[in-house]
C-alpha cells in the first residue's frame, strides 16, 4: 500500500512539471530550508524581510552617477551607523530601469536580488538584451546559492559571475560609507 502512495505521488509531482527526490544526507542540507517562493533560505528571506520592514527608520544616503546613456541612482540604508542595505536603480536611455538589491549584516553580504542581461535575441542596433531575475545568498565566504532564473526554471551562476556580483557589493559599501561620512559633515 505505502509503495502505491509514493508511486502516486510521484506521478502527481511529475504531472505537475515537479520532480520528487529523496531527501539530501544530514551533511548537504542547507543551514535552513529552503522557500519555493523566493529561492532563499528560511533565515534569508526572514533578515531581509525584517530589513524591508525597517527601512523606513534607517538613516537614507542617496548618491548618483551619470553613465554615457543615462544614469545610476544608488540608496544607502544606514541602520545605527550600519549599512544594511543598497538600492541600485541603473536608467539607461529606451530601456526599462535595472534594480539590484544587496543586503549586509555587520558589513558582509548575505544577501542579492537583481537582474542580468540573459543573452542578446537579434542583432546589430535592434538587437534585445532580455534580462533574468538573479538571487543568490551567502554564508560568509561560502555561496550557499546564486542562480538565475530562467523561463524554464533556475540555472546555477558561473562562479564568475558570483565574484562580480561580490565585488560589486564590497565596492557600493565602500561607496556608500564615503557618501554617509561626506553628508554626515555638512
Amino acid at each position: 500500500m505505502r509503495r502505491g502512495i509514493v508511486l502516486l505521488a510521484g506521478a502527481v509531482a511529475s504531472a505537475q512539471g515537479q520532480t520528487t527526490l529523496p531527501p539530501a544526507p544530514a551533511g548537504d542540507r542547507p543551514p535552513a530550508a529552503m522557500t519555493a517562493a523566493t529561492g532563499m533560505t528560511t533565515t534569508g528571506a526572514a533578515r531581509v524581510a525584517a530589513l524591508e520592514a525597517a527601512a523606513a527608520g534607517y538613516r537614507q544616503v542617496t548618491w548618483r552617477r551619470e553613465l554615457v546613456s543615462g544614469q545610476t541612482t544608488y540608496v544607502g540604508y544606514f541602520d545605527r551607523g550600519q549599512l544594511r542595505f543598497i538600492d541600485e536603480t541603473i536608467a539607461r536611455e529606451g530601456a526599462s530601469p535595472v534594480r539590484n538589491r544587496y543586503y549586509f549584516e555587520n558589513g558582509v553580504l548575505f544577501y542579492f536580488t537583481g537582474e542580468l542581461p540573459a543573452g542578446a535575441l537579434g542583432a546589430g542596433p535592434a538587437a534585445v538584451a532580455p534580462r533574468v531575475p538573479v538571487r543568490a545568498e551567502f554564508r560568509g565566504a561560502e555561496t550557499l546559492y546564486a542562480v538565475r532564473i530562467e523561463h524554464y526554471g533556475e540555472v546555477k551562476l558561473h562562479p564568475a559571475a558570483v565574484a562580480d556580483i561580490r565585488r560589486r557589493a564590497a565596492t557600493l559599501a565602500r561607496a556608500a560609507t564615503a557618501e554617509r561620512d561626506a553628508t554626515g559633515a555638512r
